[in-house]
């Protein structure tokens, strides 16, 4: 199981291996007012992981590689001020920072918790919800264990076959590095990650709010906006959930930044890239430089590499209407260098994610289907309004009820902080409004892109889901200037009515926290526990690039939809099918192969396996070893037993049999 100890010690190495260079880098790019301090966990991380991912095609990915590499970024972040001029480099804000960077620390806590197993006195182990997408930690440790990328699929490869991976897999990528500096496994980098995504996203929403009103108080009141979670609990003790239910859709994962962190910490890092990105826009606008356009390009590459939905389709909208903006501002002068500049940086940011790109196209022409994006509101309203209105009214309900309800603190106090500071032109540096303009327009793109587009590659509008992040960043920062404003003024009032809602929102943040913490017990936990020693005797018998196949739909209660979790958390070997949950995100098949493989080992691992159904696994799907346990159906009536397509390596009595091919798997005995 993952180590506490081994998680802590990941975390600590992660923050020098992009805490330094984002300092770095920071005090290299970004003007003197900017907090380098506090965006030094986004950047770095941004930055070293971009830098290695391009390097290692070449190189390859090793614990030397990585040192090396991160090192070359040390020493050349000061060549980045090239054509800065004389300007002053970045202001750290250290002391003034230091408690809200120690508050976004406890609460980057809550999203780790969720990764960790919980250990019941009864020896069951316990897991928390949002452990179910993290079932990718699987890919973490096939980059950390073959070094090589881009990395082979671990998932699916016809025929034993390597194959390729089409998801956007920077985050894992950067997980990896983790466990080749540490020795963790795949399970406990993932949660370290976890815990660097949150923190590296609240710090920065901590440096907004320091930017737009340099105050200890500012940072500390954006992070309880940003901690603030959304009306539903409240509204479901006050007027019933059935009744809540009938007016409004149930939750969706449109949610605050530590919830969507919970689940899926690669969206949050890519959302931290595109705020990232809109500022160094800002900036450019004024002081362009060639440095500044490298970094950029950086960026906005993590963006994509990250999350296809956030830093793909929402940073090319959003992030684009945030550059028209800055680019038809006054003055004229200083305009054309920007836009030449900004336009490099997009083209070395399409240079740079090329390889995904194409791998993302290939695979999606492979799987068929129609466009992966439509246009369609995204559903608000519940069944006590008719359906033919809900089309017309899901739209002002998005803008009118969805968001102050999901988002109380950031929706309105944020909202009505940018419009405070728009009005606060006068007095103002130049670079401080710019920001604000360029970061309201992401907001409102973000926004718009989560209200009107509905991703279709999945079974989740996760489109729709993610695009808000770089928004909920945003407003964050703007929320907590805002009421630090105000109350300096003391403005009771108001200052009144902005504590109102961020405290309306914390039970539904404390119910996150307490589920995360706790978990939730099931019936397959204490077989679960156990399974630690039975993945050993797998890697024992099977090498490192030979496909194991397993029951996918054992341990299914172990979280409330099922997924292969016992293979994705501990096996660190390849499967030669994973499951339609995993293959879903992974594997480039079309729906009628990916049930066809399901009804397949399914079949098999229930005993009713045939000879024909064990040629087909180790032909066509290059299962090079097998494992039968006490849970499946097989154990009772085994096809291995008796096929000449695999013999028995290792039996531990009443527990499991694991089996390996007795001729090299995709070809014909």
């Amino acid at each position: 199981m993952a180590s506490s100890v081994h998680i802590l010690f990941s975390v600590l190495i992660g923050l020098v291996l992009w805490c330094g260079p984002g300092w770095l880098v920071a005090r290299a790019v970004m003007s003197h007012r900017a907090p380098a301090v506090a965006l030094a966990p986004a950047l770095g991380w941004a930055v070293q992981n971009m830098a290695v991912l391009a390097l290692a095609p070449v190189t390859g990915l090793s614990r030397s590689t990585i040192l090396l590499i991160t090192a070359l970024v040390c020493v050349g972040a000061p060549l980045l001020r090239f054509g800065r001029g004389a300007l002053p480099t970045a202001h750290t804000g250290f002391r003034i920072l230091l408690p809200a960077l120690a508050i976004a620390a406890l609460l980057a806590c809550i999203p780790a918790a969720a990764v960790l197993p919980k250990s019941g006195a009864d020896g069951a182990i316990a897991l928390a919800t949002p452990i179910y997408d993290h079932a990718k930690i699987a890919l973490i440790d096939e980059i950390a264990r073959h070094g090589v990328v881009p990395p082979a699929n671990p998932v699916f490869g016809a025929g034993g076959a390597p194959g390729v991976i089409s998801y956007y897999y920077l985050w894992h990528f950067g997980a990896a590095q983790l466990v080749i500096l540490t020795g963790a496994t795949g399970w406990e980098a993932d949660a370290a990650a976890t815990f660097l995504s949150a923190f590296a996203a609240l710090a920065l929403v901590a440096g907004i709010a320091f930017r737009l009103r340099p105050s200890v108080m500012a940072p500390l009141l954006a992070l309880a906006a940003a901690a603030s979670g959304s009306l539903r609990p409240l509204l479901a003790s006050l007027f019933g959930s059935a009744r809540v239910e009938q007016l409004i859709e149930p939750a969706t994962g449109l949610a605050g930044v530590l919830y969507q962190a919970s689940w899926s910490p690669h969206h949050v890092a890519s959302a931290s890239s595109v705020v990232l990105a809109v500022w160094m826009l800002a900036q450019m606008r004024a002081r362009p430089s060639p440095g500044a356009a490298v970094v950029l390009a950086l960026l906005i590459a993590a963006g994509f590499d990250s999350s296809l939905w956030v830093g793909g389709v929402t940073f090319a909208l959003s992030g684009g209407a945030a550059a028209l903006v800055l680019a038809i501002r006054r003055p004229a002068e200083g305009r054309g260098r920007f836009v030449a500049l900004a336009t490099a940086a997009g083209l070395g940011a399409g240079a740079l994610v090329a390889p995904i790109l194409l791998a993302q196209l290939h695979v999606a022409a492979m799987r068929g289907g129609g466009p992966p994006i439509r246009i369609e509101p995204f559903a608000v309203l519940g069944p006590a309004f008719p359906a033919g209105l809900r089309m017309i009214l899901d739209i002002p309900a998005y803008w009118l009820l969805l968001l102050p309800i999901e988002f109380p603190a950031i929706a309105l106090a944020g909202a009505a902080g940018f419009l405070m500071m728009r009005r606060r032109r006068h007095g103002w540096d130049t670079d401080r409004f710019r920001l604000v303009s360029a970061l309201g327009a992401l907001s409102l793109g973000a926004f718009a892109v989560s209200a009107f587009l509905v991703s279709t590659a999945g079974e989740n509008n996760d489109l729709g889901w993610r695009a808000v992040l770089p928004a909920v960043l945003a407003l964050s920062g703007f929320a907590g200037a805002a009421i630090a404003a105000v109350l300096q003024r003391r403005r009771w009032l108001v200052t009144s009515a902005a504590a109102l809602l961020i405290t309306a929102g914390l039970p539904d943040s404390v119910g996150l926290a307490t589920g995360n913490l706790h978990g939730v017990r099931s019936i397959d936990g204490r077989t679960f526990a156990g399974d630690p020693a039975l993945w050993a005797a797998v890697r024992r018998e099977v090498a490192a690039d030979v496909r194991v196949a397993s029951n996918p739909g054992r341990l299914e209660k172990l979280t409330p939809w099922p997924i292969n979790l016992s293979w994705a958390l501990l096996a660190r070997r390849r499967s030669c099918f994973a499951g339609p949950e995993m293959a879903l995100a992974f594997a480039p098949l079309t729906p009628q192969q990916r049930t066809q493989a399901t009804d397949l080992f399914a079949r098999v691992f229930d005993g009713a396996g045939t000879p024909a159904d064990l040629a087909l696994l180790h032909q066509s799907f290059g299962c090079g070893a097998a494992v039968v346990t006490a849970q499946d159906g097989a154990w009772r009536n085994d096809p291995f037993a008796a096929s000449p397509l695999f013999r028995l390596a290792q039996e531990e009595e009443g527990r499991w049999r694991i089996y390996v091919a007795t001729a090299q798997p995709g070809t014909a005995p």
